[in-house]
Order: structure tokens, then sequence, then C-alpha cells
């Protein structure tokens, strides 16, 4: 194609949300153009949780939408996507953890959220492998759960295609083209593509694209990782996620066994100048060091479950999440320059608020403004940064480590 109204650089779960929405709302001629395959940095590499409601009341509007797209997906695809409503169950002990709990519990029932307080008994009947002291803060919130991301991904991607827009693999991106600070159109391998619009959905590398433009976009190629452990007869598919504040840890159902993620002292952040163009021929995490963190999590997570000592971590999976210093995304619209718009810096949240992100970034593109507020994700919000400074590195590495779900 030589000639485009949008091109959407980056084919992972933002990207072809951003695809969908803006072909599904009438756009014409929506190019998304992807260097490597579908969904094969970040988005294929996450957890996959989705939660209604979290400590980020911006985030939970747009994950609301994702909620509402899976069946849309199903319908236009005629494919299940086989999301896995089994349920959180949020888990405080110290007091300050049950203070923010119970906000957030409160906050459910505000927003219609199903969510209940539940006692040990039901925590011991639906999570036996974990222990928690009487006086914990005990909720369950039953809508949630977790999907396939690569699934999920290719679903936007079929659907968006449904609607007539295209996507080309396999086209490395150079350069975004702009004369008197309005976009004309994007550099390929393989020619220009003119265009009025470009969204810049690129993930860890999306400075690349934004810098020659003067726009820095605040954010830190970070690692996120977890285990699996192997199935044991105290775990079980139709168990619940659990997310404990006080242990700094997430799990999930993973085939028979158990997904485990946790929180670090110290995330390990990269310099994105040196990412290399396939994320397949880097290493995030070391040869050998796959259960350094995990290890070195092992006395602070050890009494909240006691029944991991013997299980059988067998897998270890980490990919790149780009985060800002607040957690936050970034969306909108380039100040500097017409036409340019930027779906990043997932912070570790882009699968469960892509269908919101998508919707979003397409009435932004659409009619100038979006029904979602974005004041929490603006590009300009930390002013002039350094994204290549170890200062900077380390305010993303340390918003990493202090994530709440």
């Amino acid at each position: 194609m030589e000639k485009a109204s949008t091109v959407i650089i980056g084919g992972g779960v933002l990207g072809c949300s951003v695809a969908y929405h803006l072909a599904r709302q009438g756009v014409e001629d929506v190019l998304l153009v992807e260097r490597q395959n579908l969904a094969t940095a970040s988005s294929s590499q996450a957890a996959g949780l989705m939660f209604q409601i979290s400590s980020k009341p911006a985030v939970d509007l747009l994950s609301r939408r994702t909620f509402t797209v899976l069946p849309e997906l199903e319908n236009i695809t005629g494919e299940a996507l086989d999301f896995k409503a089994v349920g959180t169950l949020r888990i405080a002990e110290s007091d300050d953890s049950k203070a923010s709990l119970k906000k957030l519990y409160d906050r459910a029932e505000n927003e219609s959220v199903t969510a209940k307080q539940v006692d040990s008994e039901w925590r011991s009947k639906h999570l036996p492998w974990l222990k928690v002291k009487n006086e914990a803060l005990i909720v369950h919130f039953s809508h949630e759960g977790y999907i396939d991301p690569y699934r999920l991904t290719h679903a936007y991607a079929k659907s968006a295609r449904s609607f007539g827009a295209q996507i080309q693999t396999g086209v490395s991106v150079s350069g975004i083209k702009v004369i008197n600070g309005a976009v004309v159109g994007v550099e390929t391998d393989q020619g220009v593509v003119s265009c009025e619009n470009v969204v810049v959905a690129a993930g860890s590398w999306s400075n690349h694209l934004t810098l020659p433009l003067g726009v820095a976009l605040p954010m830190i190629p970070t690692r996120s990782h977890f285990w699996i452990a192997a199935p044991e007869i105290y775990f079980g598919d139709d168990q619940p996620m659990m997310v404990h504040a006080d242990a700094g840890a997430y799990s999930r159902p993973e085939v028979g066994g158990l997904l485990l993620g946790i929180q670090e002292q110290y995330s390990r952040t990269f310099d994105y100048r040196k990412l290399p163009d396939d994320i397949a021929s880097f290493a995030v995490t070391e040869e050998g060091g796959e259960w350094d963190a995990l290890i070195d999590a092992e006395q602070r997570i050890s009494g909240f479950f006691p029944k991991l000592d013997g299980a059988r971590f067998e897998s270890y999976m980490a990919g790149l999440s780009a985060y800002t210093p607040d957690g936050h995304f970034l969306l909108g619209e380039v100040e500097s320059v017409d036409g340019v718009f930027v779906a990043a810096g997932c912070c570790g949240s882009g699968v469960m608020a892509s269908g919101g992100i998508g919707d979003a970034l397409a009435e932004l593109i659409i009619k100038s403004k979006s029904s979602y507020d974005l004041s929490a994700f603006a590009l300009n919000r930390f002013g002039q940064v350094d994204p290549s400074s170890e200062e900077f590195q380390l305010l993303c590495a340390k918003a990493r480590a202090r994530k709440a779900k």
C-alpha cells in the first residue's frame, strides 16, 4: 500500500486493538505494519491477567472496555478466546495493606464491580497452598480472570481485517516523515507510505521513532518475568488468581500448575538504544540467572506460601515491558507534530487495558477527543526527560518494583 489514512507501527496487542477500533468505526485505509510477526515481543510474553478494578482508577476504565470487547471479537471471528473467569482473591495482612484493600472494595461496590469479603475457611478451600493470618482481609472479585495474550492479539488483527484494515508483517519502519509540523508519511524498507496519521505502538522500541521528531517518551524497557510450577494436588485450573499485597506476589492457574510472579527490590532495566530489532536474540535475563529473583524472594514469601517450598518450578518466562516513573501508560497525540499518536508505556498492563486503549486512540484520531479521561496518561506529564540516563532508568525500575495490581 502506497497510501493510507492511518499507519499503525507495531503489531502487538495495543497496535492491533487500535487497528480494530479504527476500522470498526468506519475509518478506511487503515494500515498496520510490523517488522516481525504479530505478538512476538511483549504481548506474547505476558501473564494475561485481567482485572476489573485496581489501584489505578484511570486504568480501570480502559480495562473494562477489554471485558466488553471479548464477545465482540468472538462473534466476528467465530473463534473462542477462552477467557478464564476464575476470579481474583486479594489478600491483605498489614494495617496499610488492609486499608488499601478496603478502599478498593468500597470502590468496587460504588462502581458495580462484583466483590465480596470471604473468610479463611473459604480461602483454604479455594487456595489450599496459601497460608493466611486469621485477621487478614480477604476479598474475592469474581468476574476477573486471565486470557492468552497471543490469541487476543490475533483476534484483534483478524477482526480489524474483517472491517477492511490491512496488516503487513515483515515491514520495518525507519522513520516518520513530517512537513511543516504535520505527518505526511512513514518510511519503510519497502518504500514510503503516505498518510495523515501515525500511531506509534512499538513498545520498548517506540523512542526510536519519536526522538527524531524531538519527542522523548518517558519510559524505559524493564524486565517482567514469572515462574511456572508443575501440577500438584493442591493446585487446580479452577482456582482463583491471587494477589497478596504483603507478599508482593501474584498467581494464577496454569494447566494444572501455578504461575507465580513477584515484586523485586530492583527491577532490571535496559537502554532502549541497545535493543536488537529481534527480541528473540536478546537475553532479558542472563543465562543461569532465571531463578535468582525467586531465590532472593524466598525468605519473604515462604511464610505466606509454605507449600511452594516443595513445588517443582519447571518454566521461566521473561520479557520487556516499557515502564514510566508513575506506572501509567503513555497515550495521546504528540503536541509538536500534528497526526502523531502514541500508545506505549504499557507498564505490564497492556493486555488488560488493550480494549480501552484501542477505543480511546480511535476516538482521538476520528473526533480529536476521547470519551475516556486520558489526563493521567499525558505524554508530557514529566516535562523534559532523558530516557537514556541512569537516573531516569532508576525511576522506572522503582515503578516496576512497587507495582500494585
